[in-house]
């Protein structure tokens, strides 16, 4: 007896998870479908991101494909001068963009005020696959992440080059990168800035002073100094993630990537909705679709990494077991520092 009653409890308990399982999915395509009629009705949406042209191009023209009702216009800078642009407009009085898509999230954790609480109340996708990596406030999401590493140039750095000049992060002060090495201008990311920190833990100040030896040309960003790693003017750039030079790979330059042994600093980058958004549902529907599977997929096919747990095929490479995530909010003494280290002023 005690069995049977087990065996009917049993069957009686899974079936009422099964029961509630389906009403979840019921409720978050309703949500889903009440969302998108919202956002059709509005038919556009304006995003400020600092993602990659042809990445963003091709998550424009994926989005308006399922959603040909709303047209998706957006203006690509590096994410300080976003944030930059964005909080002047507010401050006064004018909101342009509906949503902000970016790789760092400071502004987000900094002034949340200009932003709408956004997760699985208002986000469908969140309610079915949750995020990896979860935001450090409730005013922005992470859709793709991305672990930084060195982009080269294949014709002048040799496979045995990598392998006995740069076996681990330390080695960015070999001397055999002496006048051929640029480094992204901290100044433009926070991103950049959490990975000198790094650096600085790893290695401490008297690093600094070996690298600096080798007289590093501070580039303003990463895509554009892919190009001229790309046409021999640098050996070695950092640091990067792949899609800065996506576009470059993808015609043919000689362009590599290479993960030294020593850090797996990850960068998170963040999208949010902007509190005055003249077209408030269609950014949430764009800030949904980033986190379905499809999206992610696509996301992979740049070299990022989803923040959903996915099986596609296009994501090979996945979070590191053991990572350091980047630090989007610097004390400014810290950043200065840092500044200082590399020779620049604040």
């Amino acid at each position: 007896m005690k069995t049977t009653l087990g065996i009917r409890f049993d069957t009686l308990a899974l079936t009422a998870m099964f029961s509630l399982a389906l009403a979840g999915a019921a409720t978050a395509q309703t949500a889903l479908e009440t969302l998108e009629a919202a956002a059709k009705a509005e038919g556009s949406v304006l995003v400020y991101t600092s993602v990659q042209d042809a990445d963003m191009e091709a998550k424009v023209a994926a989005f308006e494909a399922v959603y040909p009702e709303i047209r998706v216009d957006y203006i690509r800078l590096p994410s300080s001068q976003v944030f930059t642009r964005f909080v002047g407009e507010s401050d006064a009085g004018v909101t342009q963009a509906d949503l902000l898509a970016t790789g760092s999230s400071a502004l987000y954790q900094s002034r949340p005020e200009l932003f709408i609480p956004i997760g699985a109340e208002n986000l469908p996708s969140l309610t079915e696959v949750p995020a990896i990596i979860e935001p450090l406030n409730d005013r922005y999401q992470v859709f793709v992440n991305d672990v930084q590493l060195v982009t080269y140039n294949t014709d002048t750095v040799s496979d045995a080059d990598l392998a006995e000049h740069l076996a681990s992060w330390e080695d960015l002060a070999d001397p055999r990168w002496a006048g051929r090495i640029a480094l992204v201008d901290p100044r433009n990311s926070a991103n950049q800035v959490s990975f000198l920190l790094n650096m600085q833990r790893l290695y401490g100040d008297e690093w600094f002073t070996r690298f600096m030896a080798n007289t590093p040309e501070i580039v303003g960003t990463a895509s554009a100094a892919s190009q001229q790693v790309a046409a021999g003017a640098y050996d070695i750039l950092v640091p990067t993630v792949p899609s800065q030079s996506g576009a470059l790979r993808a015609q043919g330059a000689p362009i590599g990537l290479y993960t030294p042994a020593g850090l797996n600093h990850v960068t998170a980058a963040g999208v949010a909705v902007t509190a005055g958004a003249s077209h408030p549902n269609a950014a949430l529907l764009f800030a949904n679709w980033l986190l379905t599977p499809a999206a992610q997929a696509l996301q992979c096919t740049f070299g990022g990494i989803p923040n959903i747990e996915t099986t596609a095929a296009e994501c090979e490479k996945l979070l590191p077991a053991e990572y350091d995530l980047a630090r989007d909010v610097i004390p400014e003494a810290e950043a200065n520092h840092v500044f200082g280290l590399v020779g620049l002023q604040p």
